[in-house]
């Protein structure tokens, strides 16, 4: 059975009440609505597109990760099908940035969903505008301006979507302005100036899932003194619309709609490798960038052959013992494999001792389209490092035609036959 799991993916706050008033609410609907689904034991991880939250908060020495680094937790505990629950309104630049990591991550997968923006289609603005309306009461000589981040695009005409619902449903006592883009605090300042009559009261109401930086800088600032100026008596709502029931609703909605990108990734067969064997594709490593870990008999051999040919080897060990000498063409790094180590690399071979972290470098490789050379199972390869037979004029690799027992002897022995006829190296005549 495939291993779901959950990314909620929030714009964040590092201020711990607008998180409790806005945010949990919004992750605890999501998470429960996903392990009813997946079971109880189903993972879940909480993500911050803001990298101010995210500094902030590790400041105080709280670590919240980022989008990509949620999905490498949730493969990094076996998880190969993910859903990632997007919590914001608007399809701008903390959506955008969402998308990216989830692309750039999806590779790692079976299966990816991304659940789309709150207020994406008409439906979605009705729903919204629905609960506007139920939850901002009209109140004689009173109006409301709605105070959103703005955004650029499919995010802009949201809001103004949103806008046109609202004055569909006759509330022309609420106004949307934004504080970047337009309308624009000026743009509402004018709209309510010529109200017939004019309004005694504003209400300035965020209209952000989370409100807690804004809400104290610039609604509470900027736009209070604006409207207090002009007359109006002003007061501010605090909370954000998170923790509405009817927004939690509607993410919880667009998690289970969510598109699959669908990606399955195998592993040839030793039957079928040794069928139609491996083709001897003979490619220029100069200047490539190739990744060896493990730096034992296996990985030292296979970093200097990949350094004779002109690749920059990076070499991870994690032993603690004695390493690997000074090799021109070859950087060792004493530290144990990371995950992401082969983001970008032309080929990666994985020659450690420990069995579940070679078996993690092929399947990610694999999944990466990384060329990889896994030295404790053939069948985990998608290209066999041969045995070199050299000389200044040849150059002759030798693999097996599959990965079958006693293969390995096979090889051994007709790269020695073969090192035997050719002509010696210069270098080597002449010591």
């Amino acid at each position: 059975m495939d291993r779901w799991g959950l990314v909620v993916a929030v714009y964040g706050t590092s201020r711990t009440g607008a998180r409790g008033r806005s945010v949990d609410a919004m992750v605890r609907a999501l998470e429960d609505a996903f392990r009813a689904e997946k079971g109880a034991g189903a993972p879940c991880v909480v993500a911050y597109a803001s990298a101010k939250a995210r500094a902030r908060l590790e400041a105080r020495g709280e670590r919240v990760p980022d989008v990509a680094e949620a999905l490498e937790q949730l493969w990094a505990h076996g998880v190969r099908c993910a859903v990632v629950a997007d919590a914001h309104l608007v399809d701008g630049r903390a959506y955008r940035g969402v998308r990216e990591a989830v692309d750039e991550k999806a590779p790692l997968f079976d299966e990816v969903r991304l659940s789309r923006p709150l207020m994406e289609t008409a439906a979605d603005v009705e729903a919204v505008a629905r609960a506007l309306e139920d939850r901002l009461p009209r109140r004689d000589g009173a109006s409301y301006v709605l105070v959103g981040h703005g955004a650029e695009g499919a995010g802009q005409l949201a809001y103004l979507a949103l806008g046109y619902a609202l004055r569909m449903r006759g509330r022309d006592d609420i106004a949307i302005g934004l504080l970047r883009g337009e309308p624009s605090m000026e743009d509402i300042a004018a709209q309510l100036g010529a109200k017939d009559p004019l309004p005694h009261e504003v209400r300035l109401v965020p209209l952000m899932l989370t409100a807690a930086g804004h809400v104290e800088r610039d609604i509470e600032g900027t736009w209070r003194a604006r409207f207090e100026q002009a007359g109006y008596a002003v007061t501010v709502a605090h909370e954000g619309i998170g923790a509405w029931p009817e927004l939690c609703r509607l993410a919880v909605a667009h998690m289970r709609e969510a598109p699959a990108k669908v990606r399955q990734v195998g592993v040839t067969s030793q039957t079928e490798s040794a069928a139609r064997g491996r083709f001897p594709l003979f490619v220029s490593l100069v200047d490539a960038d190739c990744l060896v870990v493990g730096a034992g008999e296996v990985g030292r051999r296979r970093a200097e052959a990949l350094a004779r040919f002109g690749a920059r080897v990076t070499v991870i060990d994690p032993r603690t013992g004695e390493s690997m000498g000074p090799c021109a063409g070859i950087q060792v790094r004493r530290r144990p494999y990371e995950a992401g180590d082969e983001d970008g690399r032309a080929l990666v071979v994985a020659a450690t001792d420990d069995r579940s972290v070679n078996r993690a470098i092929g399947e990610r490789c694999r999944r990466l389209g990384i060329p990889v050379s896994v030295a404790d199972a053939p069948d985990e390869c998608t290209f066999f490092f041969p045995a070199l037979c050299e000389n200044d004029e040849l150059v002759v690799g030798i693999t097996s035609r599959g990965a079958m027992p006693g293969d390995h002897a096979v090889v051994a022995r007709t790269a020695a036959q073969i090192r035997g006829i050719l002509p010696r190296r210069a270098d080597e005549s002449a010591s």
